[in-house]
């Protein structure tokens, strides 16, 4: 018989072999492609037309593996329409293929995984409004039919607890459950609560685990003996053959949308998955996305809110702190006000903790010599001075540059400093408060393998001062923080961000969160020029109602998500003219219509990113139709020169 067989290549069609056996769609097949194997899957038992004279080659063998279910196919058929992307690249998603190629070399022999089942669970007490929402989840969901749920709570209010609940229930069957999570930083402090509720370690799936590791328990899960998953993004696609229930911690967090390669959010994937398979999915958070806190409200989403915290402790104190210009000064950025606080709090024994989201030292580094700015020659961007090892770096292709240099007048440089960064924060802490055990977390200043020896230190109250961007702001419980500085809270209102409140509110929120959860008066200081700023009075009363409420009325008025939605394209390439004209002839072929409009094309907020020219295209719809079929046609008709790269986005969470 003939076949169409998906390879997970960046094809949009099946390639044609032939079979000595009979097939179904979704049996993985074992296949020559350009004088290389390759594993793929049955497509389509009815073959494209075949050219004259193309010889078809044979299936090489079936592999003696679960194939893919209906439901997985028609997963990879949506996934694949909806985010504009040719299927064989989701499917490629699916292939672990050091899962594959070594299961017949070994990998079968892997008999025990006592480490990942089950034994006796913690009989942990819920308090009354945690019993109260888990028995409502009880009667409202079926591991056996679709559902969205939203679990909202203020931090500390004992999210993770009800859904571990959920969890030992959809385990109680027999199922097989996903936790998704949205740091692999976060993966390990969460794992402890679940070894300590679950009595067992559950398997953890992201970059950072190493390949022995993920074979064993990619097989497990092939095999259905590992049940129980924490994993970023990619354990979206692991092997489940029973799964039921998909938990998506920390919901809004942007970490979900994977922008590189194949964009798509994990978080919308997942709940595509469950409504096609047919079991509940369950997003957490304390500050939900504004899409999600819509649908929620629409009932799109089943609603559950928990009001209190889990242990009856206050929720922290939160100042806001007005900066004058003329206080401010290159070497202090820290308030008279906050520095007395904090030294209170350091005294009495509690840790303190810094914020800052921006990366370095200085941001910005201009010589006096030749009166220009230290820019990045291959992107439209400054360098960001990083003192620790004395070099400017750009944040986007990585290009680094050395201090030491002479002027386009061939005079050497004299650098001055402008703007605050991580490391800048941290040397004015070193200098206020001497005596300190003081640590950075930072991704520029950790990798992976010192972060956990770091967040030992700070659990065991050794660092008493921590500096560090939004990495801390996940879900972290150390119970010593009770003071919060959050340094510059205005930056992340500059841009173009159409998200910025939002982004800007989760995140000061989140970190709010982290302080006072255990029994102890805490605050949290906002240093800001904009004290008037809305968010922060919705932020001192931990009022989200307050919050999404004046966001949802502004997007309606905007015509903003989730009233509308948003594709972007981007056209780069080496040629500026050749880049803007290929924009304006692919905005000319597509359709328009009262439920389309059509953006630019304009240059893109940062024209120029590793030596490619960037022009943007946006497309703003009405969710009643989805115009990616019409704009996948128009595509393909308007042939992408081989100078020029095309980048699409669909929901795109940033627009730089």
């Amino acid at each position: 018989m003939l076949v169409d067989v998906l390879l997970p290549l960046n094809f949009d069609h099946g390639f044609t072999y032939q079979s000595d056996k009979k097939l179904k769609i979704g049996h993985l097949v074992l296949v020559s492609f350009k004088n290389k194997e390759i594993v793929g899957i049955v497509w389509d038992l009815k073959p494209r037309p075949l050219k004259k004279n193309i010889k078809i080659k044979k299936i090489i063998e079936v592999l003696n593996l679960p194939n893919l279910s209906k439901n997985k196919v028609n997963f990879i058929e949506k996934m694949a329409s909806y985010n504009l992307v040719n299927k064989g690249m989701v499917l490629n998603l699916f292939l672990y293929k050091k899962g594959f190629s070594s299961f017949n070399k070994g990998l079968k022999k892997i008999t025990n995984f006592s480490e990942f089942r089950p034994r006796t669970n913690q009989n942990e007490e819920l308090n009354k409004e945690q019993d109260k929402i888990l028995k409502s989840i009880e009667e409202k969901i079926s591991f056996n039919h679709y559902s969205a749920n939203l679990l909202q709570g203020i931090p500390g209010s004992g999210k993770t607890h009800v859904y571990f609940e959920i969890i030992k229930s959809a385990l109680k069957e027999g199922y097989q459950v996903l936790v998704l999570l949205p740091e692999k930083g976060l993966s390990e402090q969460i794992a402890k609560r679940f070894s300590n509720f679950f009595k067992y370690e559950p398997a953890i799936w992201h970059s950072g685990v190493k390949d022995k590791i993920k074979k064993k328990i990619w097989k497990g899960i092939f095999s259905d003996e590992i049940k129980l998953v924490l994993g970023a993004r990619s354990a979206l696609f692991l092997p489940f053959q029973k799964l039921k229930l998909i938990i998506i911690d920390e919901e809004h967090d942007s970490s979900y949308k994977q922008e590189d390669g194949l964009p798509f959010n994990a978080r919308d994937m997942a709940i595509l998955q469950a409504s096609i398979e047919g079991f509940p999915v369950f997003l957490v958070s304390a500050t939900p996305s504004v899409e999600t806190f819509y649908n929620a409200q629409k009932k799109k989403y089943n609603y559950y809110c928990l009001q209190n915290r889990y242990n009856k402790s206050d929720v922290p104190e939160i100042k806001t702190v007005k900066l004058k210009k003329e206080n401010t000064s290159e070497n202090n950025f820290i308030s008279e006000l906050v520095t007395k606080e904090v030294k209170s709090y350091l005294q009495t024994g509690d840790q303190v903790l810094f914020f800052l989201n921006r990366r370095g030292h200085s941001t910005f580094l201009f010589c006096y010599n030749c009166m220009k700015r230290l820019e990045c020659p291959k992107c439209s961007v400054g360098l960001v001075y990083h003192k620790k090892n004395n070099i400017a770096i750009c944040h986007y292709c990585n290009h680094v540059a050395k201090l030491k240099r002479k002027c386009q007048n061939n005079q050497i440089c004299k650098f001055k400093f402008y703007g605050v960064g991580l490391e800048k924060i941290y040397e004015e802490i070193q200098t206020k408060f001497k005596g300190y055990s003081t640590d950075i977390l930072s991704s520029d200043l950790t990798d992976y393998a010192k972060f956990q020896p770091q967040l030992q230190n700070i659990e065991n109250n050794k660092t008493k001062i921590i500096v560090a961007t939004q990495i801390i702001s996940k879900g972290f419980n150390f119970k010593n923080l009770n003071c919060i500085v959050a340094v510059n809270c205005d930056s992340a209102f500059l841009g173009n961000d159409i998200r910025a409140s939002e982004k800007n509110y989760q995140l000061l929120y989140q970190l709010a969160g982290r302080a006072g959860r255990f029994n102890k008066k805490s605050k949290i200081f906002l240093q800001t020029f904009d004290d008037q700023n809305s968010i922060f009075n919705s932020l001192k009363n931990f009022n989200s109602e307050n919050f999404y409420r004046n966001e949802i009325n502004f997007r309606k008025h905007s015509k903003l998500p989730p009233f509308y939605k948003f594709i972007s394209i981007i056209v780069s390439g080496k040629n500026n003219f050749h880049v803007e004209k290929y924009a304006v002839k692919l905005k000319n072929s597509f359709p328009r219509n009262e439920f389309i409009e059509i953006y630019g094309p304009v240059s893109a907020a940062i024209y120029k990113i590793k030596s490619d020219f960037r022009f943007r295209l946006l497309v703003k719809y009405n969710p009643k139709v989805t115009p990616q079929t019409e704009i996948k046609k128009r595509l393909e008709l308007l042939r992408l020169p081989n100078n020029l790269k095309l980048q699409i986005d669909v929901d795109p969470i940033n627009f730089f």
